[in-house]
């Protein structure tokens, strides 16, 4: 049954309504309005005074009923799976793993306390890859396409390019990829900078790693906290040229702005665990703070372009909850001049649209029944952490109280992921759970 204190009592399975204050459906809000499921899927999106009299009915005053949410930069590992979901995170796209252990969480995604898996299978990084546990090695450009070709035709939902790759080994691993009716997206360098990666086809870029090679070439180290640094601010003409550039190549921006802010506080706590936090381990809390803002300025001149700009956090990267930082995310969006409405579809209809997945994102006759109920109006003014009242996955009801405390169980089982070699299992205090 749902949870009373949401109002009226409703099955869990087979054809009820779901009535709340406003439905922003994936594009719009609907005032006076209901979802009618009926199973796994959604059967009408309808006024409320026309849902049949007598139909279980699920009212949440107060709230809005918006589609399942999606975060399309993860590294999913089991414990995360009722974290996602106690947040209205409902599919996840993991961007990185263990191919064969990925693929088959995929296909049991069903069996547990998970969101819908979507994933690109491992990174396909140069001869010496960053994190070898989830990585092929290519040693040159025939091996790196033929890589592509074998990911590919393990069932993938599209390819991840990572930061050792050459780049004039790009082109042909894209067209291998796009043969195979698979999206590219790549996590830049300064050996393979944004603009060659365009260049050579690559649909979607992460992390705005690599931009600064095209803005400042000469930059000083620090990875992405190297954006803080004067020399990229005095630089806007070319940033402002970049921007043109992705625009003109048509390229998709996922930049995690989550991961950003998640260095700046596990520094402001002490640097708890400098193996949990990432890559770069240097660098004090201002000098995050300082590259978040660049970031989000570079941000606002992509949205100023129509670029599209999604929805991913990174997590658990960074101590970053699975789940609370997509929310986060979208208001770090909205700060970089995103109207609230557009930064939920950058994690829906957009979210979606970018996975080729119509399925998902929207409510809608047809699609999937994965709905989240959040307290307040996020239409309006997109909260860092929700109070969610409930989720829907795939018709079924959970709550996420239950869910939460599934998760810190999960959290303190002792059998480890692969993914766990490179990235360390965070503890409650870390997670703030």
């Amino acid at each position: 049954m749902l949870s009373a204190t949401l109002g009226v009592s409703a099955p869990a399975h087979g054809r009820w309504a779901c009535r709340a204050d406003r439905i922003f459906d994936g594009q719009r809000v609907r005032a006076d309005a209901a979802v009618i499921v009926d199973g796994d899927r959604i059967a009408a999106l309808l006024p409320a005074r026309d849902v049949p009299s007598g139909l279980p009915t699920l009212a949440a005053p107060g709230c809005t009923l918006l589609p399942g949410l999606v975060d399309l930069h993860t590294h999913f590992t089991r414990w995360q799976g009722p974290l996602f979901l106690a947040h209205g995170v409902t599919t996840i796209r993991d961007v990185g793993n263990q191919l064969d252990w990925i693929l088959a969480r995929r296909g049991e995604w069903r069996s547990h306390p998970w969101p819908r898996i979507h994933t690109l299978g491992p990174l396909l990084d140069g001869p010496t890859p960053a994190h070898p546990g989830i990585s092929l090695a290519c040693g040159d450009a025939a091996a790196a396409r033929q890589a592509v070709a074998h990911v590919a035709a393990t069932g993938v939902d599209g390819i991840k390019l990572y930061v050792g790759l050459r780049a004039e080994w790009l082109r042909g691993m894209v067209e291998e990829g796009h043969s195979h009716g698979l999206r590219v997206a790549m996590h830049c360098s300064d050996q393979t900078p944004a603009s060659a990666a365009g260049t050579a086809g690559v649909d979607e870029f992460f992390h705005l790693d690599g931009l600064l090679t095209d803005i400042w070439p000469d930059h000083p180290g620090g990875w992405l906290r190297a954006w803080g640094e004067p020399g990229a601010a005095q630089r806007l003409d070319r940033q402002q040229h970049l921007a043109d550039r992705i625009k003109q190549l048509g390229m998709i921006a996922t930049p995690t702005l989550a991961f950003w802010e998640g260095n700046c506080h596990a520094r402001a706590s002490g640097y708890p665990r400098p193996e949990a936090i990432g890559a770069d381990t240097a660098g004090g809390v201002d000098a995050w703070r300082r590259a978040l803002t660049a970031a989000q300025r570079f941000v606002g001149l992509l949205l100023a372009r129509e670029v599209p700009v999604l929805a991913g956090t990174d997590a658990p990267c960074a101590l970053l909850q699975p789940g609370r930082s997509l929310w986060r995310e979208l208001s770090l969006l909205v700060e970089c001049g995103m109207a609230p409405i557009a930064s939920l579809c950058a994690a829906t209809s957009g979210a979606a649209a970018c996975l080729g997945n119509e399925r998902i994102g929207r409510l809608a006759p047809g699609c999937a029944a994965d709905m989240v109920v959040a307290k307040g109006d996020p239409t309006r003014e997109l909260p860092a952490s929700p109070e969610v009242a409930a989720v829907v996955l795939a018709g079924q009801v959970l709550s996420p109280a239950v869910l939460l405390a599934q998760a810190r169980r999960q959290l303190a089982r002792s059998a480890p992921d692969p993914l766990e070699d490179e990235i360390p299992r965070p503890t409650r205090a870390e997670l703030d759970l």
